[in-house]
């Protein structure tokens, strides 16, 4: 191997390590705030007679407070000084951007039944996905932090800080590293595989644009219908009349039709979605591409650079460790 391609992989496996350490920093300064929270939480529970757990501002606060007002500026110090790529922004125009959008919904669709089934397969049917909890909340704060706040901080890391420094190396490579990271941050199977599917789509998006604003809208969408419209629909549901539906009386079908209707409505709505996005994602599979970059890793050896070094062996042992504790029932 000539002398330079040598450099440029030493340069890159300290480039990539060091991503891989700042997902470190930020994963477990986020868990172990979470943790103290919780233990101050409980202590002053059990003090004052007040169950402070039940309290939404709590809850969301131990959720979103951690990560994005801590971990997220503390991890991202590590990158601070690495440089970037710097690209000239481009438009990506409303059809483009529409038709993206649609390809999502195959893929989030897919991804969550794999990600379920498989947990539920590897569990025995005892793991609790933590996401559709948070989900089943009605208040604003749910709107706020799984809608705006989580689309923003985690394209400005997965995107723009994660992307930026490692595009020179392969704007292939940097896409698959960005989408990767994003899904495994996640630390559990159920949210993996879709969060991993969308996270390709979101970087080669910003790749091809360089402007944040594009991803972070379709990250938005993607949480909304996921996070709001989602569990709205189901709630409207009466499971409870709708188990003894062969002796209900017409009264009480009345009164149970609108919102089986409404949720039969948006089932067959969504499957058109999905149907539309996978045409659109064969049709238009050809009009990905990725340019050669200066600076690009040869094929031999390049998983190795980019996956066996010190900050991602480390960040992937400890997802690896986190989905597997996600997996058993607390």
């Amino acid at each position: 191997m000539e002398e330079g391609v040598q450099t440029r992989m030493a340069q890159a496996r300290a480039c990539f390590s060091r991503l891989g350490g700042g997902l470190v920093l930020i994963a477990v300064i986020a868990s172990m705030v979470q943790v103290l929270l919780a233990v101050a939480v409980r202590v002053y529970s059990t003090l004052s007679g007040v169950n402070l757990a039940e309290n939404v501002w709590v809850m969301w606060g131990m959720t979103a407070i951690p990560m994005y007002v801590i971990a997220v500026p503390v991890g991202l110090q590590v990158l601070k000084s690495m440089p970037t790529d710097p690209c000239e922004p481009k438009a990506l125009g409303a059809g483009r951007f529409w038709s993206i959008l649609l390809m999502c919904f195959p893929i989030m669709y897919v991804g969550n039944v794999v990600g379920n089934v498989l947990s539920m397969l590897l569990s025995a049917g005892t793991a609790e996905n933590s996401v559709v909890t948070m989900a089943s909340d009605d208040s604003f704060l749910k709107v706020l932090v799984m809608v705006v706040l989580a689309p923003l901080v985690e394209e400005y890391v997965f995107r723009k800080q994660l992307l930026d420094r490692c595009v020179r190396y392969g704007e292939k490579t940097a896409v698959l590293f960005s989408g990767l990271t994003f899904g495994l941050f996640h630390m559990n199977l159920f949210q993996f595989f879709y969060a991993f599917g969308l996270g390709l789509i979101f970087g080669y998006v910003y790749l091809r644009t360089r402007r944040l604003r594009y991803s972070v809208i379709l990250h938005m969408v993607v949480n909304f219908m996921g996070s709001v419209v989602g569990p709205w629909v189901v709630s409207q549901l009466n499971v409870d009349a709708l188990s003894n539906l062969q002796t209900m009386d017409e009264a009480t079908l009345a009164a149970v039709a609108p919102g089986l209707l409404l949720f039969l409505g948006y089932m067959l709505l969504y499957l058109v979605l999905v149907v539309v996005g996978l045409v659109l994602l064969v049709v238009k599979r050809k009009q990905v591409e990725f340019h050669p970059t200066a600076e690009e890793l040869p094929r031999e050896g390049r998983f190795g650079v980019v996956y066996g070094n010190v900050g991602m062996i480390v960040f992937l042992v400890l997802c690896a460790i986190s989905v597997v504790l996600n997996l058993i029932p607390a």
